[in-house]
């Protein structure tokens, strides 16, 4: 992340509903507690983030924001009181699926989870559960940001629907330039950049590469400018940011990790970008949104 420059990470607690021997909250909270002794171990070089005020403070300070976010509402066991815990615990984002369906709602996911699958029918009929409303209004009312990735086409929708406050899909890309279901459609896009919300471009090879053979698909910058340019010119230069995945992709990449960021950058210059829209995508959009948001 120095290497990269860093000025903010989201830190995902990811749980797999798909374990059965697991139990869904214990793992989250080992995450936590993992998430925690990092601060400690790095506190020189880490701060986490809570608050707008600690958002703002990071510019000039030396140090890296740390946002603990969960990936999969499943955790909270459909229990609104876990929900409140996890934001005492500093969780400030969330997604409400991940690949498998819970108790607020249905995902958009491929037969398997296999990422290279597409094209394939996205989950129109079924979207959030009653229990999934009553959390979008909770965690609205804590300021805890409603991140819809992996959520189904009919939960995005019904999210737009319940909504008071912008959301967040934290790493996703454009479905007009490649197929996957994890992918955002033109009218999804649209409607995110009206609302003030932020979408995080995922270096996923199966959500960027567009091309026939699935089974040698690449995460390449030249694909990845194509799909911010389309994120841009239809959801506004003030709706994208970086989502990476790291950790939850594999594959060849051409961005590795943190320190490859600067190859992104370059990328995006050569690809017709202006210096004023790689400053938007790399910080200045995020920090606007968790500013105004947390």
């Amino acid at each position: 992340m120095k290497q990269g420059d860093y000025l903010l990470q989201c830190f995902a607690c990811f749980v797999n509903l798909g374990r059965k021997n697991e139990n869904p909250l214990v793992s989250c909270m080992e995450m936590i507690d993992i998430f925690y002794r990092l601060l400690d171990e790095y506190a020189e070089d880490l701060v986490m983030i809570r608050t707008p005020e600690d958002i703002r403070a990071l510019p000039g300070s030396g140090k890296i924001g740390a946002m603990l976010t969960v990936e999969e509402g499943g955790v909270c066991l459909d229990d609104i009181r876990i929900l409140r815990n996890l934001y005492r615990l500093g969780v400030r984002m969330m997604t409400l699926t991940w690949n498998h369906e819970n108790g607020l709602a249905w995902p958009n996911s491929v037969p398997g989870n296999a990422y290279n699958v597409w094209p394939c029918s996205p989950v129109t009929d079924h979207g959030l559960t009653m229990k999934g409303f009553e959390f979008v209004e909770e965690m609205e009312r804590l300021h805890m940001i409603l991140d819809v990735s992996h959520l189904s086409d009919g939960g995005f929708w019904d999210v737009v629907k319940a909504a008071k406050r912008p959301f967040a899909a934290s790493h996703s890309d454009a479905r007009a330039i490649c197929g996957h279901v994890r992918n955002l459609t033109d009218d999804m896009i649209r409607a995110m950049g009206e609302r003030g919300c932020i979408v995080g471009l995922n270096y996923c090879a199966s959500f960027l590469d567009p091309g026939t053979d699935r089974e040698h698909v690449k995460s390449r910058i030249s694909d990845m400018a194509v799909h911010a340019r389309h994120l841009m010119d239809l959801g506004g230069e003030d709706l994208l940011a970086l989502g990476s995945d790291f950790d939850g992709i594999e594959g060849d990449l051409e961005v590795r990790g943190a320190q490859d960021m600067p190859k992104l950058a370059d990328g995006l210059e050569k690809a017709g970008f202006t210096p004023r829209q790689i400053e938007k995508i790399f910080y200045k959009n995020a920090m606007r949104f968790f500013t105004e948001n947390l």
